[in-house]
């Protein structure tokens, strides 16, 4: 049983490392062209609609 639940958590670290290592720079492209005055329309405002309904 320790040996399985020490693979999942590798495997589960694994899928989260190479999440981030995809995920955050386009994360963090995105954030530095969001200005203040910027409002939510198109891909965004469905994209952050469909998250809000998942919660």
């Amino acid at each position: 049983m320790f040996a399985n639940a020490t693979q999942m958590f590798s495997t589960m670290l694994r899928i989260a490392i190479v999440s981030t290592l995809f995920i955050g720079p386009v994360a963090g492209f995105a954030a530095s062209h969001n200005g203040p005055g910027a409002s939510m329309k198109g891909a965004g405002l469905v994209i952050f609609v469909s998250l809000q309904r998942n919660r």
